[in-house]
């Protein structure tokens, strides 16, 4: 017969941690390593904030998020690394999907790009913002790493809160095994489509004219053209290029087409022409 252990402190609580899965050594360094990336980050926008007037006038970062955003990823770097509490590991998990999940739909309504520049974790998106020309690489930090990785992190270490559902409720219990591998196999495919995508519709003539649009525009055009969307024909040698600017001063969007319908697009936050 099986016996509960019993623990003498607590007023003789049952030992349920006793019985607790143990958290996977890979998992727990992956994790870690995540974290210290995205705390890393965290404190040089706040070292950015504290020290630097035009920095923060650029950034305009709410220092209350900011501290938030370290004190979170301190909280699971500490778990990972050092404490192993299960429980708490699991909730962190659990909370960074349902966070990338939020910034995936984000994306698919284009809010994404804006959160990629605003968040405290922007230095981990510039690791892997190679340019239009490899996009494909934060491509892949987006629907690999942050979609499918966070979804199998979750579904793993929360194993054993899921699996004995199988053997208690059959068909609930394989309905909830399906949605995590489900997501992980749409993520992997979103970003092999959008690879496709990418290679078959990106012109490198059309994103450096893009490139160059962008840098000339001042702050006064977005200011008397804000809200509007105008287009414009670029040329270059014999080529004509199709230019539409979207004027939004947190997010200025220029797409250039090339003849052939290949297209190029910079988008970037201009927060220093909304005063």
């Amino acid at each position: 017969m099986a016996k509960h252990a019993i623990s003498s402190a607590g007023g003789g609580s049952t030992a349920t941690d006793a019985t607790a899965p143990r958290l996977s050594l890979a998992f727990r360094i992956a994790n870690a390593f995540g974290a210290t990336v995205c705390l890393a980050s965290a404190l040089a926008v706040l070292g950015g904030n504290l020290v630097d007037p035009g920095y923060r006038a650029h950034y305009r970062d709410a220092l209350w998020f900011v501290l938030a955003y370290a004190a979170f990823y301190a909280w699971v770097l500490y778990t990972f690394a050092w404490s192993g509490h299960v429980r708490v590991a699991q909730a962190l998990a659990a909370a960074k999907a349902i966070g990338a999940y939020a910034f995936l739909l984000a994306t698919v309504y284009l809010i994404g790009p804006l959160w990629m520049a605003w968040t405290p974790g922007r230095y981990v998106y510039q690791l892997f913002d190679w340019g239009s020309e490899a996009s494909i690489v934060l491509m892949a930090y987006v629907f690999l790493v942050r979609g499918a990785w966070n979804t199998v992190n979750a579904f793993v270490l929360t194993r054993d809160l899921w699996f004995p559902l199988r053997q208690s409720r059959p068909l609930f219990g394989r309905i909830v095994t399906y949605v995590p591998v489900a997501l992980t196999v749409l993520f992997v495919w979103m970003f092999l489509r959008l690879a496709r995508m990418n290679a078959e519709e990106f012109s490198p003539e059309a994103h450096e004219i893009a490139n160059l649009v962008a840098g000339d525009i001042q702050c006064e055009e977005i200011r008397a053209k804000a809200g509007t969307t105008t287009t414009d024909v670029r040329q270059r040698g014999d080529r004509r290029y199709n230019v539409m600017i979207g004027w939004d001063c947190r997010d200025l969007r220029i797409v250039v087409s090339d003849p052939d319908g290949k297209a190029g697009v910079v988008r970037t936050p201009r927060p220093e022409c909304c005063s």
